[in-house]
């Protein structure tokens, strides 16, 4: 196997975590936040199944985090031994809620402190990641005798791959594309099959997303015991491809079914991009770098404001000022990773790291 690759808060009821009733409107980190969680508990009396329901799901909503940002399940598991999901909550939102006389139903977001979690990971040694990839675009394709089909609404191996486009929970971006009639005639399933540079950057162009994958199954009948192919290949945001990530072979000799060999393609994929994204921004606990950097001064405002926006950055450490003239400042930036993570970071706030006669310069893209 290759190996590549967040409205108003309206808080409905009594709170029951000290420090939650001030929500803020959104999560500042979607890395940490977790939405969603539905709740149907029973108890003795309504109040109590209300508050048992709501422990759950907080319990529930922090593991889900721990698995998010963690590089393994012994971390995960690890960590949940030591640490209650409540101490790291900033708040919740109650979507809807209904409380019976000995049940309770709910629909809760919740936002957990990033700095309280980061603090976490750093006392018991873990290293993690944090940083949301960029979108990429997945194109199921199951391939038949007669060509390729893409945009059926009746195929399974394609509806399992649309369907994860929504409810997949990690730090990677997946986005799908929803069919119709024009949509159907600008990307023409054997072109998209074919893998036409063209077709596949307007299929990227057309969700706004950097990199498209292409997952692709078939029955092969012509072998004496029929077997199920199982691709995927990754492309650039120009439609050039850069990797197959994965290629199965399954004899179809009725030892498992066919929806089970899809569930575990599926896994075994997102597992390794998963893995590799994560190694590509990890932070670690004990590694701070620390370099000097120029950043061109228009205003004062400006100045503190880019302090603010590398200080709030997960990687960043701290953020030490160092002179200041009229048009030029000079700060320290105290990192737990490297220069290509930071510039990773940089990227997704707004900016950009150059150098220049052994000078490095932060500026706004």
């Amino acid at each position: 196997m290759s190996r590549i690759l967040n409205t108003l808060m309206v808080i409905i009821g009594v709170v029951f975590f000290s420090g939650v009733c001030n929500a803020a409107p959104t999560c500042d980190s979607p890395a940490f936040a977790v939405e969603n969680v539905r709740i149907d508990e029973i108890a003795e009396t309504g109040t109590k199944a209300r508050e048992n329901g709501l422990s759950k799901a907080t319990s529930k909503a922090f593991n889900r985090i721990l698995t998010r940002l963690l590089l393994s399940e012994e971390d995960v598991s690890a960590l949940l031994l030591k640490a209650e999901a409540q101490d790291y909550l900033g708040y919740f939102h109650i979507h809807n809620e209904t409380t019976l006389a000995r049940g309770y139903l709910g629909e809760i977001d919740f936002c957990f402190d990033a700095k309280e979690v980061r603090r976490l990971f750093r006392q018991n040694g873990l290293a993690w990641a944090e940083l949301v990839s960029p979108p990429i675009l997945t194109i199921p394709i199951w391939r038949e005798a007669s060509g390729a089909i893409v945009w059926s609404e009746n195929n399974n191996w394609l509806n399992s791959w649309n369907e994860h486009s929504k409810t997949y929970d990690g730090l990677l971006s997946f986005v799908s594309i929803k069919p119709n009639i024009k949509t159907q005639r600008q990307l023409r399933e054997d072109a998209i099959f074919a893998e036409e540079p063209e077709i596949l950057k307007l299929s990227i162009n057309a969700v706004g997303a950097s990199q498209l994958l292409t997952v692709t199954a078939e029955i092969d009948h012509y072998t004496t015991i029929p077997v199920l192919r199982l691709s995927a290949r990754l492309f650039g945001e120009n439609g050039n491809p850069i990797a197959t990530l994965i290629e199965q072979n399954h004899e179809l000799n009725g030892t498992k079914n066919i929806a089970l060999l899809f569930k575990e393609f599926q896994y075994d994929l997102i597992s390794e991009l998963e893995k590799f994204w994560k190694q590509q921004n990890i932070i670690l606990p004990q590694s701070d770098f620390a370099f000097r950097a120029y950043v061109t001064v228009e205003t004062l405002s400006k100045w503190r404001s880019l302090q603010e926006t590398l200080s709030s950055m997960p990687i960043v450490r701290k953020v030490a000022p160092i002179s200041l003239s009229d048009r030029k400042g000079l700060i320290q930036v105290t990192i737990a990773g490297s220069i290509p993570q930071f510039t990773a970071n940089l990227n997704s706030v707004g900016y950009i790291l150059t150098e220049e006669n052994d000078e490095i310069y932060i500026s706004e893209k």
